[in-house]
Parts: C-alpha cells; structure tokens; sequence
C-alpha cells in the first residue's frame, strides 16, 4: 500500500510536512499528561500464562477492538475501520546501544474480561502493557507501566492504514503529526473517516520530508519521562477513530486520555455485572466452571455497535493481516441466532432482543432473513449487488426458532406481538421452499443449508434444513397461540408432523444405521475434487453422488434434529453411537464426517474439520436421549479448548486429524463459545424454561464421579432460581430458592414460574425408593430415557424454597476422566458410547485405539468381576477400576461390546 503523509491540503495540491519536537520538549511535558498509576480492579475472572508463539488474542468492546498475536504486532479497529496494524513496541536503556523489541521479551499475558496485560521482562526493567477497549467508546486505551533500573525510553511503531472492513474501500490514506497535541491523524480526501493515535508524552520520529516519494515505511514515535514520572503515572497510547470526521475522533481521542481511570473501572463494572447478573454454574471441575463464565464473557463482546447499521452480534474475531477481513467481525444472521439460545439459557433476553431486532431491520420483503451483512454495508449497495447477503437458507428458520425459545423463556408477549409479522413473513418464506411438496424444504435456488461448498455441495435437502424446520413449526405453533392465531397454530403443528414422516423415510439408512446427510439433484456435469489428501479417492466417490438421489454419507448434521427431540428414539440411539465414535469424536471435538468416509479430508473446511459448533450439537443431542456420557465426552472437548489457544476463547475451527486450528479460523468464535454454554445449561443439567416462563425443569445428568452441582440466578419469566444438588450414598438432596429481582430483564406479562418439574438421572439399576418434598412424601414418576432414568416430581414455583429429597438403592456408573488438551496431538482418548447395568451385568459400548489400554472407573454398590481382556484394578475409595483392553491396529479405533458381571460389594 502507498502512504501519502500529508497535513495540509491546499486548491486541491497535497502538501507533504514534517513536524517534529526536540527532545528537551518532550521532557518538558507536564506530569498531569500522564496517567497517575492506579491499582486496576478486577470483575472476578482472570486467567494468566506465559506468552506462546502463535497464540491469538483480542481486546474488544462494542465499538473498537484490537486483534494479535501473543508474541507479534497488534492491529487496532474502530468500526467499520482498521486504523492501523503492525503495532510494536520497543525500548532503549540509557548506555545500551540497543534497540530492545518488545516481542522478543514478551514474557507473560493475563486476560481478564475487562483488559488484556502483557509483561515485558528484562534484565534492566519490567513494563507492563495494560490494553483495553472501554465497552461503548470509539478507541483503545494502552497503559504503560514502567519500572525500570534506568533510564529508558520506549518507542511505538505501527503503520497507518485507514481501510474500511471489507469489502468496501478508501482513497489513499495521509497522516500528520501535531506536535502540540501530541497525535498523529490518518485521513483521507472526504475528511469523513479519521483515525488518530498519539501519547502527551510521545515525539514523532518518522514523518518524511515533503519532497521525499511517498512509501509505505512504519510511523515512530518516542516516548520519554522521567524516572519519577514513571514511578507515579503510566504512560497513556491512545486509538480512537470515527466515521463523523476529525472533530468527533479528537473528541473521543481527549475523553480516552483524560478519563482514563474510570473507563477502565467502567469495564470492571461492566462485566462484574454481567457475571453476576445472567446464570452461573458451580461443579467439581473448576475447568467447567471457569470455561462457562468465559464463555458468557465471549459471548458478550460478539455485541457490536456499527455507527451506520445499529447494534447486533458479529460472528468471531481474526487478526485480518492483508486484507480487511477481520476473522468474521461481521454481523451474520446464522451465527446471531445460534448463539442467542445461549444468550436465552444464561437469561440476558435484553440481548437476545437486540439481536432479533437487528436481523428484522434487515429481513427481506418476502420474509428472509440475511446471511451476512459486512459492516460496511450502509456504504455500499451490499443487500442488491453482492451475493452474500442472501447466501443462505437456514437464518431465517432460525429466526422462528429464536422467537420462540425467548418467549418460552421470557413470557414477554408483547415482543412477540410487535415482531409477529416478521416471524410469519419468515415462515411463509421457508414454507415455499419446499417446491415439490414432499414436506422437505430445499437448498436449491434458495441458499446453500449448512454446507457451503466443497464435496458435499450442493445437497438438495438437508436434514439439518429439516431438524431446522421441525422445531421453527413447533415454536410457531406456539407463538400463533400466544397472538390469536389458531388457523396458524394449526398449519403449523400438519407441517410439523408431515416434515417429520418425510425426514425419517427419507434420510433413514437402516441397513448402516444412521441418518444420510442430504438429498441430491442429479448432475449433468461431474464436479472436481479440490486439491488435497486422496483427491483421487475422494473424485471417485464425488463421480459417485453426481448421479445418487441420495447423499448417504454419515455426518454430524443429525445432531441438530436430535438437538429439538425430531428423530424417532431408537434410529436416534444409533446415530449417537455414530456421533460419538472415534470416527466422528475427536479429544478436540467433533468432525463434520466420518474420518472412514471416501470424501474426508482433514484439511477441508465442510469435508473433514472439526468445529466447535458442532461438538455443542453433537453434546446437546446425546444429552436430550439420555447418552451422558457421550453429551459429556463432547461438553469437555469444548471446555479444554477455552485454554489452548486465544486464551479464555474458542476458535472456530480445528483439523480433523490433530488439534490445531486452522490459520483461516477465527480464533475468538462466538457461536463456539455458545457451544460451552448451552450443552451446560440445557444438556447436562437439564434446565429449561417453557410456557412463556411458567414452566421450569431442572433434569441435571452428572458425571458419576460428581457428588454436588450449584446453579444461581436461573430466569425464567420475571423470577429468578438457585438450584443446588448434593449427593452421598443412597440419598440425594436437591434444593430451590426462588430469588427476588430488583430489575427485569424481560418484559410484558411479569409472569412468575408457577411450576418447577425435577427430575435427576438415574443409572438404571438404581432404585429410587421415595422422594419428599419439604419433608413430606411425594408422589414420582420414572420415565427411562436412553441409558439413564429419571426421577419426575413438580413443585410449587412461587414458594420461597424447596427441599428434595431422594433416597435410593445405588445403581452402577461409570466415567473415565478426560484430559487436558496437548498442541499437535492426534485423537487418542476413550469413547464411552453406551454404559446400562441390568440386574446381572455392566452393558458397556467402548471404542480405543488398537493396541491400548484405557482405565474406566466404576461406582456403585456391586462390584464388576474380571473377563476376557479386562483387568480389574482394586477398589478404591469405594469404585472399582476397569483396565480394557484394544486389540487391533495402532492408528485405527476399535470398538469393544462387553457384559460384566456384577454382585454385591461386601461391606
């Protein structure tokens, strides 16, 4: 890029200045330019290592961001706007000829939700680069924290840029210094989009003469204090920029360096609030525990305020390098909507409203909802001349979805009943997709479902389109009641049972015992395989489906009608033991298709990767069938990533055959995040609330090896609920408070939960033998589900607390502990498809790698007696340990079926 470095424009000629300060000037500065040093306070989360090469981080707020990595430069961003990238720091020491980089001394990052904190640690000073993005200000606020054995002075690099986020563009940038101010100025010739970074202590050291040519070399400033002011004050970088011109940027750019302090105590507050405010979640395993309040965390800083376009949720975030793609920094209609059903199970509905309200500003007249929408799009004729913006078909169910799980949650009908022509314009609009009338909606002329490109595409219908449509008909039933819409309610509830025949004789594979991915249109020319592993492999079998009506390929797109309950239980049984098996599963998450398949590809983006999202649908389908331990198994791949990469973040996308994410991923991926938070809320622990907040069930199914649970502030409607559990042998005791709310964050019919419904897992073998309620007797049901049984009993909503007692003869469970996430690792951990005891024997489903042995621990009151290929490890603490054997090729997983006779434990 060429840099034209200019201050003053005269009768259309630019004139290129240098500016420039002595350095007795500098020292000269005032000490109240600085910042006086305070102690930062701290919201409640924090997580610190030492820097790793490679590892990305961000600092992001609503309206500016900066994105990096550990041990390189930053680039910063006001939106739509990158400001500048390749931002450095450096040092020289007084007597030391050397200029000292600062990524080369990096020794140490702390990431709290309010700021990020990089140590430099040298022999002779340490400085500590505090860098934060107060959450509603155009800017970026960097503190330097200097202590120093002598006199040092530190120097900033970076190069302007002044791009708009793609793919809108600018003229040629200029920058100028002012030397009384301190701040340099990125402008271009409307004088509509500013940038400006400086420090009041700052010299410049890199503006060109005018008569020099014009070239892209990075911009230096020096700054210099004294040793007492360095003692008492940080040293203030300021970023601030605007799309309202030089005045609304130098406006900002004062309230950043002036307020300071309570900017940043503005953010502790901020997310103290957030914490405390939405759900939290206490276990056995503060790695859960500490990965969910992160992911609450990430969650919120995908809220974004575009200057031109409003407020709504972007998708993830990526340094953008070359280019003006930060990562996904964008809005996208999709990633909203599956990540607002978090925002929905923590109970922040105000978001969830912001980010429907966002989409329907932008819906289509015949009811679509976007696919993406740039964040310079008010700028350019995004909507009628670029094809992303109507790329895709599933936002707009979605966007029914949504509607419906926020007023189960929220009762807040009035909502409802000012958006209900939207919701039926959306519906109208899927509805019409399905051309043929088979009760199938199509991608075809309508958007691509979830697969995009690659082997897989273009699918004709797609089952995940259909799990889609099954549960958007079921919540507009729902709505059409709340609005007085009976004809509607009763359209919909047809269409819903139609699609649902219609998907299991369509995608049912009997014989292979899972769900085909997508239907096909024949094609008339034959596709080529892209460039990778086994391309000749993977071409035979693409020759293959070019002519199939079918596409009978075994993926993780069933997880998601398994997600809303659509499939038929038995055929569901099976496909999770596919879902969860080394083919599919791997430590890190799970593949979008079997690594057996033809097609697979490790590399490939639809064709072989591992995702997150995925991993959280796959979790949330195993535990809506009473497959725990496969929910689990997938819950914790996700959990371990909160800590191997962007530090406290989930990325977006991994390989299929080790853990290492792509260079492409967005390594801060918001819907990732909503992956950790939902399978926790609504799948292991079973909390959900209906009937527009008067219903709420707490269904909790715990590893084995937990004895307690808490949840606090659980929403539903206007009222809030603490659920505890505690368990020892052969009693369980589960208590509810209802809590009172100072605010709401619903509203509309302040309706609180009249009826809670509770309901424990069980191992089957267990016999529950009473319950009580408050210390009375209770009446229960026991509804088998999967590999597990519950206990049901309703209590009173409205009263102020509840005590549940179970007492039982202990049944018999298994776990096996999962572990930390090593980099570059390939996939090697046990899978614990299916574990049910009868009153003869542990049932036990089990995949490992050939050749090893994996530790299974058992708990119970019977104890397993040794078979073929199994080794009983001896009691301890009151379980029993199962060494399982593997017999079979080293890379390849097996699968073991084992009965294990139990008796009694002795006592």
């Amino acid at each position: 890029m060429k840099k034209i470095l200019v201050t003053t424009r005269s009768l259309g000629v630019l004139l290129l200045v240098f500016s420039s300060i002595s350095p007795l000037a500098a020292r000269g500065q005032a000490p109240s330019a600085l910042t006086a040093k305070f102690v930062p306070g701290k919201s409640g989360l924090e997580l610190e290592r030492r820097t790793q090469p490679g590892s990305f981080f961000d600092v992001v707020g609503r309206k500016s961001a900066v994105f990096g990595y550990e041990n390189r430069p930053f680039e910063a961003w006001v939106y739509p706007l990158k400001l500048l990238d390749d931002f450095k720091l450096s040092f020289e020491l007084e007597g030391y000829p050397l200029d000292i980089s600062g990524p080369d001394i990096v020794a140490s990052i702390n990431v709290r939700p309010e700021a990020t904190t990089f140590t430099y640690s040298h022999a002779a000073f340490t400085v500590r680069q505090i860098i934060f993005a107060p959450v509603e200000e155009q800017g970026v606020i960097i503190l330097l924290d200097v202590r120093s054995a002598l006199p040092l002075r530190v120097t900033g690099s970076f190069r302007p840029r002044l791009k708009l986020m793609w793919p809108a563009g600018l003229m040629t940038g200029y920058i100028g210094w002012d030397e009384k101010a301190h701040v340099y100025t990125i402008g271009e010739e409307t004088s509509r989009f500013v940038g400006m970074i400086g420090s009041p202590s700052a010299r410049d050291l890199s503006l060109m003469p005018y008569q020099e040519e014009p070239r892209d070399v990075p911009n230096r400033f020096v700054i210099e204090a004294s040793p007492d002011d360095m003692k008492s004050r940080f040293i203030p970088i300021i970023i601030s920029g605007s799309t309202e011109g030089r005045e609304k940027a130098k406006a900002t750019y004062d309230r950043l360096l002036d307020s300071a302090r309570s900017l940043y105590e503005k953010n502790v507050a901020y997310y103290a609030r957030l914490r405390a405010e939405t759900t939290g979640v206490t276990t056995p395993d503060e790695r859960l525990n500490t990965a969910f309040d992160w992911a609450k965390v990430g969650i919120d800083k995908g809220m974004a305020t575009n200057p031109m376009l409003g407020t709504g949720l972007l998708a993830g975030f990526r340094t953008s390098g070359e280019s003006e793609r930060p990562g996904f920094a964008w809005f996208f209609g999709r990633d909203a909507l599956w990540t607002a059903l978090a925002i929905n199970s923590i109970g922040d509905y105000a978001s969830t409203r912001t980010a429907l309200d966002f989409l329907k500003k932008f819906q289509r007249e015949d009811g679509k909802i976007p696919h993406e929408i740039s964040q310079s799009a008010a700028l350019i004729p995004w909507f009628k001349d670029y094809p992303y913006a109507w790329a895709s078909a599933d936002a707009t169910p979605l966007y029914v979805i949504l509607h419906a799980d926020y007023w189960r949650a929220s009762g807040d009908s009035d909502f409802i009943k000012g958006n209900w022509e939207s919701i039926l314009r959306a519906y109208r609009f899927t509805s019409r997709t399905d051309t043929d009338n088979n009760g199938l909606i199509e991608n075809t002329k309508f958007g691509h479902g979830w697969v995009e490109g690659g082997a897989l595409y273009p699918p004709h219908e797609e089952i995940y389109m259909q799990g889609l449509w099954i549960e958007a008909l079921a919540g507009l039933a729902e709505l059409a009641v709340v609005t007085g819409n009976k004809t509607v309610a009763s359209e919909a509830r047809a269409a819903s049972d139609r699609t649902r025949a219609a998907m299991e004789k369509t995608y049912w594979l009997a014989d292979r015992g899972f769900y085909a991915f997508a239907t096909n249109l024949p094609r008339s020319s034959p596709r080529a395989a892209e460039p990778g592993p086994n391309r000749d492999t993977r071409q035979a079998r693409m020759n293959e489906l070019d002519q199939a009506r079918l596409i009978d390929e075994d993926t993780v797109l069933p997880a998601v009608p398994l997600w809303w309950r659509a499939l038929e239980d038995s055929r569901a049984q099976s496909e999770i033991d596919h879902l969860g098996s080394g083919r599919m599963a791997t430590d890190w998450g799970s593949r979008i298709i079997s690594s057996g398949s033809r097609l697979y590809d490790p590399l490939s983006y639809h064709y072989g990767s591992v995702w997150p999202l995925f991993t959280g649908w796959a979790s949330m389908g195993a535990y809506r069938y009473g497959r725990p331990d496969v929910g689990f198994q997938a819950l914790m791949a996700n959990v371990h990533l909160t800590y191997s990469g962007a530090l406290g973040f989930v990325t977006e996308l991994l390989s299929g055959d080790f853990n290492s994410a792509f260079g492409r991923s967005s390594h801060h991926q918001v819907w990732s995040e909503a992956m950790v938070v939902t399978p926790i809320i609504r799948g292991m622990l079973g909390i959900e609330v209906s009937e527009g907040g008067k219903a709420l069930s707490f269904a909790p199914q715990l590893p084995a090896d937990w004895d307690r649970v808490a949840v606090h502030n659980v929403i539903a409607g206007d009222t809030g609920y603490d659920f505890s559990l505690q368990r020892g042998a052969g009693r369980e005791t589960i208590r509810v408070v209802r809590r009172e709310r100072a605010g709401s964050t619903a509203r509309g019919n302040n309706i609180r939960a009249a009826r809670i419904t509770i309901a424990p897992a069980f191992p089957l073998d267990a016999q529950v033998r009473s319950v009580t309620v408050g210390g009375r007797p209770a009446k229960f049901d026991l509804e088998r589900v999967g590999d597990v049984q519950r206990a049901v009993v309703t209590i009173d909503g409205d009263a102020a607390a509840s005590e549940i007692v179970y007492t039982y003869e202990e049944g018999t469970e298994i776990y096996a502990r999962t572990e930390a996430l090593r980099p570059g690792a390939t996939n090697q951990g046990l899978r614990v498809l299916r574990a049910r005891a009868d009153a003869d024997a542990l049932h036990l489903v089990l995949e490992g790698l050939g050749g090893r042995s994996y530790e299974v621990r058992v708990r119970g009151r019977r104890r397993p007696r040794e078979v073929s290929g199994v080794k009983i490890i001896e009691s301890l603490d009151g379980e029993t340990g199962l060494l399982v054997n593997f017999e079979g090729a080293a890379d390849a997983y097996v699968r073991r079926e084992l009965s294990i006779p139990l008796q009694t434990r002795s006592r």
